[in-house]
């Protein structure tokens, strides 16, 4: 079933997003996927991670209500290092979380836009679109950062 309503847009931003974060890591090595710019900060690989799982998340399990399996922490553990294909893997999150966020969308009943929706790490109900303006937003955030961290590797 084709996405239609604030579903279609709402899909269509969020793979905007995340495919402005993946464009922004593309062609780098390991160790430059590994590399913050300040301590305390991200890298790229681990911004990619996080905001591919976070959307999934947030559109699929909060807003669909249906299982997600998610460790915000191994989010923040993962290294492109650890793998042998660290483009491939962020390619691969990406194919199958964008596949499960379209699949729910199309699946939302138009009642799930205004009813409340649990969000955890809020601990308070929002309304479905509060909730997908707030995960865009987070995702944005997001954005920014990897691109200022690209800037910063493509300035080394």
């Amino acid at each position: 079933m084709p996405l239609s309503g604030p579903a279609l847009p709402a899909f269509e931003t969020a793979c905007e997003l995340i495919e402005r974060i993946l464009a922004a890591a593309d062609g780098l090595s390991a160790d430059q996927l590994d590399a913050a710019p300040w301590d305390e900060s991200s890298p790229l690989f681990v911004l990619a991670t996080h905001a591919i799982s976070a959307t999934e998340w947030n559109f699929v399990q909060v807003l669909a209500g249906l299982e997600v399996d998610r460790s915000r922490q191994a989010e923040f553990d993962s290294r492109a290092a650890s793998v042998s294909d660290p483009q491939g893997v962020l390619a691969e999150r990406w194919g199958g979380a964008r596949a499960a966020i379209e699949s729910a969308l199309a699946g939302l009943s138009d009642d799930a836009w205004e009813a409340p929706h649990y969000h955890m790490f809020m601990d308070k109900n929002l309304s479905g679109h509060e909730l997908v303006c707030r995960a865009l937003a987070h995702t944005a955030e997001h954005v920014g950062h990897a691109e200022m961290t690209r800037q910063w590797l493509d300035a080394q």
